[in-house]
């Protein structure tokens, strides 16, 4: 398993207590969880029961936008 003070900012899948797993953004300045939509970090109680369920995601690959002419 890795260390998570290795743990590269970015989106992961996380999983809090068993509930659904959710997209939260881990940000090394902080080093906290924020849950996507929310504008608050995860408290250091909750955070510590964060299962991380992914590596890091990928951005989506973005079809290159062609005008016709």
């Amino acid at each position: 398993m890795p260390n998570p003070d290795d743990r590269e900012a970015g989106f992961y899948w996380i999983c809090i207590d068993g509930q659904e797993a959710e997209v939260a953004q881990w940000q090394i300045e902080w080093e906290r969880w924020l849950v996507a939509g929310s504008t608050k970090p995860l408290s250091d109680e909750r955070a510590s029961r964060v299962i991380v369920l992914s590596d890091r995601l990928s951005a989506p690959a973005i079809p290159a936008f062609h005008s016709g002419g």
